[in-house]
């Protein structure tokens, strides 16, 4: 590999934005450098986000880089995220089917503040049935689109695929008019969706995400990520790659 090639390999901090897959954002910087580095060039990321979420992503470029990105996955997560109170969709979003749609503008920030209490600094999460998770070589979010199965065989799948989450940091911001917004910072697995749900679950209601950011990846904050809509040529990718992260 030469000198030029080995500026385009490392680590890239990326702000993604709200309708796009992880996946496209890995598209777009493969199509940006293999012309450079060659169609077998190595790309990943370090945690996937739903396409109605925007945020940071760690994307690695080159095997070295790749083979880091277990570690890095593993380091906790801090989202902020805005839910609606009372609203139950398919995919626990904003972009699912909706199911059961209350007016709960009743529910005050101290009952709110207890149903996160009662959560812990750990519990037991149930996966959304919508979700990146296999079963049998596919992911859940494709056997609920195709429909093959019923939506009580789906949740018993996802309700087998429970695991405990940690939640280092639940901070409320805001309830109003139905909406409330938080600040977390949890453990690898978690499911943002899921865990605005299960708090309204405390008050026996439910809750679906609407806008969700992830703020930091360990350390690392978004702030110190590009724009992925700003990177449009290799150079932009040479001016923001980085060999080493501390977070």
């Amino acid at each position: 590999m030469t000198n030029e090639n080995e500026k385009l390999t490392g680590f890239l901090p990326v702000n993604k934005p709200v309708g796009c897959t992880s996946y496209d954002c890995i598209r777009k910087i493969k199509k940006l450098v293999r012309p450079e580095l060659g169609k077998k060039v190595r790309i990943g990321h370090a945690g996937t986000l739903d396409p109605f979420a925007s945020g940071l992503m760690i994307i690695a470029i080159g095997r070295s880089f790749t083979k880091q990105l277990e570690l890095l996955s593993g380091k906790d997560k801090t989202y902020q995220v805005r839910a609606k109170l009372g609203q139950l969709t398919t995919t626990l979003d904003c972009e699912g089917v909706v199911l059961e749609d209350k007016d709960c503008s009743y529910v005050t920030a101290q009952q709110l503040q207890q149903a996160i209490d009662q959560l812990g600094q750990q519990y037991k999460q149930v996966p959304p049935v919508y979700s990146a998770m296999k079963y049998q070589g596919q992911r859940m979010h494709e056997l609920a689109r195709g429909q093959k199965m019923s939506q009580e065989e789906l949740g018993n799948i996802a309700y087998q695929k429970a695991r405990v989450v940690m939640l280092y940091e639940v901070k409320l911001l805001s309830v109003k008019d139905s909406y409330f917004e938080l600040v977390a910072r949890v453990s690898k697995g978690t499911y943002i969706r899921a865990l605005v749900d299960d708090i309204a679950q405390q008050l026996g209601l439910h809750a679906a995400a609407h806008v969700l950011d992830r703020l930091k990846i360990g350390n690392l904050s978004v702030e110190r990520s590009t724009n992925l809509d700003d990177l449009k040529s290799v150079a932009d990718i040479e001016n923001s790659v980085v060999k080493n992260l501390e977070i």
